[in-house]
């Protein structure tokens, strides 16, 4: 009996202090919060009063994905969340301990006070950003934290001088509207901007993300004399150049390179039909360049100048083979000012050669432009004033003379055929070159 005794005071007493001890400690239950969120939103909280004389609004971005980036429009969509925190003392249960079960409650905008923010340079809504779906997050020391999704289109102020290895740098601004800096105040949380749920674009590569303003400090903005707090979220992106390569540069540049053989054809129309199917070609081009490039001049796209270049060279070209279809059909005699050009233009396609490779040989010719064909020593001219020997002779090889002292249109023709198509064909290499050498300079600076 005396044991069993024991046993039962000790029972009693370990139930005693059980009660003790948990007395001021209720476990949780819904009641439980129900009855302090009565007791914190009571008659003396106002969501239109703020916590105090300055709010201080601590803020980050959790970055989703990269939708787009129009470079035509200038706009870039993202979708992401939009993080603030703050504190409101009046929400604070930490000092009443018949709820310190209680970790977090959750409200809404409806009832509780928040910092009127919206996104500055957007495109679509300038509306304050709020979600009464989303529920807030408070905290026993009355931190509350708030989290806003969804997609946001903001302007971005895009470079193309570099166009399709371009680098762009795009921000998105938040500010406060109604309250002054003096009021709420904006900061970055220590990790401005968080990338670990990103899904990688497969246009846009992100280089760089920070929780900065254009000069590394929040600035505030001045609207009619008032001074609001404003924070910048930037986004510095760098295309993914390989497609653009394979479908843009590297056509346009093989297409660039046929121009000069136009002169390596003998037949007038199929010189034209061949010209005039480049030319076309670059058209094509310059309109998708042009479709993908904004309508400013505060940038120069260095591929459009290019194209444009190209394209101009191919127009001229078409000129000048419509000029020497001409000239090769010419029946009349040189004037001796004609003859000395035509002269000094065959010597030019020899120039490093042997002297002797430049001298023509010694023909008696005559040219008539009434008959336009005439027999001569052994030989006769066809309709297109070339010799033609019926009985070759080796007296033939008597005699050579430089300067070609006897030149027909046609060798005049042929010149400018030799001519053109070097010409041509260093200035696509050279356009080329300089366009590269620019590309190349922009990728080194980036890498």
């Amino acid at each position: 009996m005396t044991n069993g005794r024991k046993q039962l005071s000790f029972i009693l007493v370990y139930a005693v202090l059980q009660l003790l001890v948990g007395s001021g400690h209720a476990q949780y239950t819904t009641t439980l919060e129900v009855n302090l969120l009565s007791e914190l939103y009571n008659s003396n909280y106002s969501s239109l009063v703020r916590p105090s004389a300055t709010v201080m609004v601590r803020t980050s971005f959790v970055l989703y994905t990269i939708n787009d980036l129009s470079i035509v429009d200038q706009t870039l969509s993202i979708s992401g969340m939009l993080s603030m925190k703050w504190f409101d003392k009046r929400l604070a249960w930490d000092h009443l301990p018949d709820y310190q079960h209680v970790q977090f409650i959750f409200d809404t905008d409806e009832n509780t006070w928040t910092p009127a923010v919206f996104v500055e340079n957007s495109v679509e809504d300038l509306s304050v950003l709020n979600d009464s779906n989303m529920p807030m997050r408070i905290t026993p020391n009355g931190e509350i934290l708030r989290d806003t999704s969804g997609i946001f289109k903001v302007s971005c102020e895009c470079d193309i001088t570099y166009y399709p290895l371009d680098k762009q740098v795009c921000f998105m601004k938040i500010t406060t509207g109604g309250y002054t800096q003096g009021e709420i105040d904006l900061e970055f949380d220590p990790e401005a901007v968080d990338l670990s749920d990103y899904v990688i674009n497969g246009e846009w590569k992100i280089v760089a993300v920070s929780g900065s303003s254009t000069s590394g400090q929040q600035m505030a903005k001045t609207r009619k004399g008032l001074k609001f707090a404003s924070l910048s979220f930037r986004i510095e992106l760098k295309r993914r150049h390989l497609f653009h390569i394979l479908n843009t540069v590297f056509p346009v540049f093989l297409v660039g390179m046929l121009i000069p053989f136009v002169y390596q054809l003998k037949e007038v129309s199929d010189r034209i039909a061949y010209s005039l199917t480049v030319l076309l070609s670059y058209a094509v081009y310059l309109s998708m360049i042009a479709a993908n490039v904004p309508s400013t001049s505060v940038s120069v796209c260095y591929l459009s100048v290019y194209l444009v270049a190209i394209f101009t060279a191919s127009t001229f070209s078409i000129v000048f083979v419509i000029w020497i279809a001409k000239i090769a059909d010419y029946e009349s005699n040189m004037s001796p000012c004609t003859k000395s050009i035509a002269s000094w233009l065959e010597r030019i396609p020899c120039c490093g050669k042997h002297p002797k490779s430049c001298c023509r040989r010694k023909r008696s010719v005559s040219i008539s432009a009434a008959k336009g064909e005439e027999l001569r020593e052994n030989g006769r001219l066809s309709r297109n004033n070339r010799r033609v020997d019926s009985d070759p002779s080796p007296d033939d090889d008597a005699g050579e003379v430089c300067g070609g002292d006897v030149i027909t249109w046609q060798d005049f023709a042929s010149s400018l055929d030799q001519i053109l198509f070097v010409f041509f064909f260093i200035f696509i290499a050279v356009s080329s070159l300089v366009l590269f050498i620019f590309w190349g300079l922009e990728y080194e600076r980036n890498n």
